[in-house]
């Protein structure tokens, strides 16, 4: 062993020595500083609150809302078949077990005792909503989550033959106390909301079909787009399945222009699609809240978001203003939509990746997205 790694082996012990400790001393030393008997009052920077969250991306630190960032690959949220614990995947064949992480964060100066997670496992959805999906099921953090902390709550999961296929999963975290908690029983986006996380990525061989929903209001104006990912997106996704494979940029992005995209299922809702230059538009008429109130409750409903994460005032201050907010998403509508992914002249062994990209055109911001790699045959 070379004096460098020897160097590192003793720098890693010490940090687990000092961790161990730090485990065993801290929730004693909360508890004092709580219930008033402490000797040493507690600073003058401290915080009465938890600050929980599942992360959206690398670097997220919880501030919402975001935009201009793609958000459905939470690099906290992982599915890996029981059998081969390093293997991620989105895909699932029936009959098999996985054990499916979520990794919780919390940036508050309150320790939270066994936070809650809901899982969502979803057929691939540009958008989604609790009142188009079904409860995967329940769990929770053995233990507790202390202040500038993270641990991971695990949950299994066997599959049925009715949910096998490729599935978007979405994890929502709670505590009730502290009361850290959604502020929307409906919604599940991670934009607006720092409790929910998105895993959205599938890996599908070229030339094959891919379905996939998109859930919106009755009336909506939103826009599809099919764009090419670069060598260094597809890697930085670190997603194991990726290293049997080389990355390749797409030759000629004239392929994913000629993408058609459409409606596979009947829908209550009147839907008109049209495509310009590769570029998906999708208008739908039904029973609901107009479009252009609908950018008036998505205005006002970010300015408060952004008001709470300022600290002035938290979700319960504002529970009124946000009730037409919480009224939008009470009721979505759902179209089912198909593509054939394209031939793009990949060889086995080789593999390019494509987004599919969401915008809603009424406050012009992107609502979903799907990461597809395609491989080749």
């Amino acid at each position: 062993m070379s004096v460098n790694i020897k160097k590192a082996a003793g720098y890693i012990s010490s940090l687990r020595k000092s961790r161990e400790e730090y485990l065993k001393k801290v929730p004693g030393r909360l508890a004092k500083i709580y219930s008033g008997k402490d000797k040493n009052p507690k600073p003058d920077y401290f915080r009465e609150s938890s600050f929980l969250y599942i992360r959206s991306y690398n670097g997220d630190v919880g501030v919402r809302p975001f935009s201009g960032i793609n958000f459905w690959n939470s690099p906290d949220i992982t599915i890996n078949p029981i059998s081969n614990a390093g293997m991620n995947t989105t895909e699932l064949y029936a009959g098999n077990t996985y054990n499916i992480r979520c990794r919780l964060n919390n940036r508050g100066d309150l320790m939270i005792p066994f936070p809650k997670v809901e899982l969502f496992l979803t057929n691939p959805s540009l958008g989604f909503n609790t009142t188009v999906g079904e409860l995967l099921g329940l769990t929770q953090l053995q233990g507790l989550l202390l202040p500038a902390s993270n641990g991971e709550a695990q949950f299994t999961y066997t599959v049925p033959a009715s949910e096998a296929g490729h599935k978007c999963l979405f994890a929502r975290t709670y505590s009730f106390s502290p009361l850290d908690k959604p502020f929307d029983l409906h919604a599940l986006d991670p934009r607006l909301d720092r409790h929910i996380g998105q895993k959205n990525l599938n890996i599908i061989s070229q030339g094959s079909t891919y379905s996939f929903n998109l859930v919106h209001q009755p009336n909506a104006i939103e826009t599809i787009e099919f764009r090419p990912m670069t060598v260094r997106h597809v890697t930085n996704l670190q997603h194991p399945a990726l290293q049997k494979v080389k990355i390749t940029a797409l030759k000629d992005n004239k392929a994913l222009a000629q993408i058609k995209l459409e409606v596979v299922a009947k829908t209550p809702h009147k839907i008109n699609l049209t495509n310009e230059k590769g570029l998906w538009q999708i208008r739908t008429s039904g029973k609901g809240i107009s479009v252009e109130k609908q950018g008036e409750i998505i205005k006002s409903t970010n300015a408060i978001l952004k008001a709470i994460h300022s600290g002035k005032g938290s979700h319960q201050h504002f529970r009124k203003e946000l009730k037409p907010f919480r009224e939008l998403n009470r009721h979505v509508a759902v179209t089912s939509l198909q593509i054939t992914i394209p031939d793009f002249g990949t060889r086995k062994g080789y593999a390019v990746g494509l987004e599919i990209i969401n915008k809603n055109k009424v406050d012009g911001t992107v609502k979903g997205g799907i990461t597809v790699i395609a491989t080749g045959n």
